[in-house]
């Protein structure tokens, strides 16, 4: 696998953009997919979730399309509008350094807002199919010139019935277009777009990147629902990380965890597809130079944020796809460092928890969780740390770098579960 994107053929700026990003090599899917998009050739890409597939469509149409052009040369379709503003976010970023303007047009959004946007000129177009059908029938989105198009999730896309509607947008693009689609599986439904749509597409299977959670230190706290914002303060005064990322599954409950952190002294930020995209951007960049210890997100705008050294994260809401737990606790432990992930259980969360330790292969444990004494105990080191993050300077690591709390369990072999009805 090819370890520098400077080796993959993308131009200066790009590079530049992939660098502020913190992209510092490619990952599999970018190493094996990214030469055959500059090469025009249509791909079918089966991986999941996370594996940097944005970067793939990304940085191949931005290099290949003409930031000039009058009228949209790439059009990206995706299930969902937190995923469309996400895919328009990253390709923002991407080019910076280069004069692209790019949109995202979705369902429950201001169509004006939107039609001003193509008026104004857009090289680029992400959104939901419903809404980009609308637009086409009404003559705001101009397909005549699309060269890329982009079928992102296309298995998820028609699991929400937009199988019609993917169907006829396609009809509308120019035939000489080159096609890339992401897909976690690859039902009938797919196989069939592939066939009718597609010309002699190159197919890269990437493997699920479970052998990152493997090598992972992980556990879980059963609390209760009322008790997560008193846990999640006793958790983070035991551990003292370094950075840490703690994951929400909606931007509401990511604004009410900062907030409630900020009144608790705590340098943080919240990181959500409502929060500005310049906004967005400046937060990131300050998280991953250190500026400030705790980062509250939501799993889909914490895509492309490559953090070397992330010492902990912390789900503090259990999330609802499974792969998006492998996701989270991917991010933490890279580059040969450490690394922990700590989940916060409430009952209605246990038979999830179990059906997420299947897919994984690994057994969690359950901690026992702080007590009062414990919290006394390390008072004084905790005050420190939190003063220390208040002046931007790193603390130390805690003294012990295991967790006393661990309840010692069975092995996977022997462990027994409560009866699933």
């Amino acid at each position: 696998m090819n370890r520098s994107f400077s080796n993959l053929g993308i131009s200066s700026p790009i590079l530049k953009a992939l660098d502020d990003m913190g992209f510092k090599e490619p990952t599999e899917v970018q190493s094996k997919a990214i030469p055959h998009g500059l090469n025009k050739e249509d791909l079918i890409v089966k991986s999941k979730t996370g594996s940097g597939k944005t970067a793939v469509f990304g940085v191949t149409m931005l290099q290949m399309i003409d930031p000039r052009a009058d009228e949209p040369q790439g059009l990206i379709l995706t299930p969902t509008r937190e995923l469309a503003v996400q895919v328009d976010s990253d390709l923002k970023m991407m080019s910076r350094h280069l004069k692209h303007k790019t949109t995202a047009i979705y369902g429950q959004h201001s169509m004006q807002i939107e039609i001003e946007a193509l008026n104004k000129g857009v090289s680029i177009v992400a959104g939901t199919p419903g809404r980009i059908y609308d637009h086409i029938g009404q003559g705001n989105l101009v397909t005549k010139k699309i060269r890329f198009l982009v079928l992102d999730e296309a298995d998820r896309m028609l699991d929400m019935g937009f199988l019609d509607q993917v169907v006829r947008i396609i009809k509308t693009l120019p035939k000489d277009r080159v096609t890339f689609l992401f897909s976690a599986t690859i039902p009938p439904e797919v196989r069939n777009i592939c066939h009718n749509f597609m010309k002699n597409p190159v197919t890269i299977e990437i493997e699920s990147p479970i052998s990152t959670v493997e090598t992972t230190e992980q556990l879980y706290y059963r609390v209760n629902h009322n008790e997560k914002n008193t846990q999640l303060n006793r958790i983070l005064l035991m551990e003292r990380p370094e950075s840490c990322m703690i994951f929400c599954n909606t931007r509401a409950k990511v604004d009410q965890v900062q907030r409630f952190l900020a009144r608790k002294g705590y340098t943080s930020m919240a990181l959500h597809g409502d929060i500005p995209q310049t906004r967005r951007m400046k937060t990131i960049d300050n998280f991953k130079r250190g500026g400030f210890p705790l980062l509250v997100a939501t799993d889909v705008a914490a895509r492309g944020i490559h953090v070397d050294d992330l010492s902990l994260v912390i789900d503090y809401d259990v999330p609802n796809e499974k792969d998006s737990y492998v996701h989270r606790v991917g991010r933490t432990g890279r580059a040969g460092q450490s690394g922990r992930a700590i989940s916060l259980v409430t009952g209605d969360d246990i038979m999830t928890l179990y059906e997420i330790e299947e897919h994984i292969g690994v057994m969690i444990p359950e901690a026992e969780l702080p007590s009062e004494s414990d919290l006394r105990e390390q008072r004084a080191e905790a005050e420190k740390w939190k003063q220390a993050n208040q002046q931007k300077i790193r603390p130390p690591r805690p003294a012990s770098e295991s967790n006393p709390q661990v309840k010692k369990r069975r092995s996977s072999s022997g462990r027994k579960r409560p009866a699933r009805h």
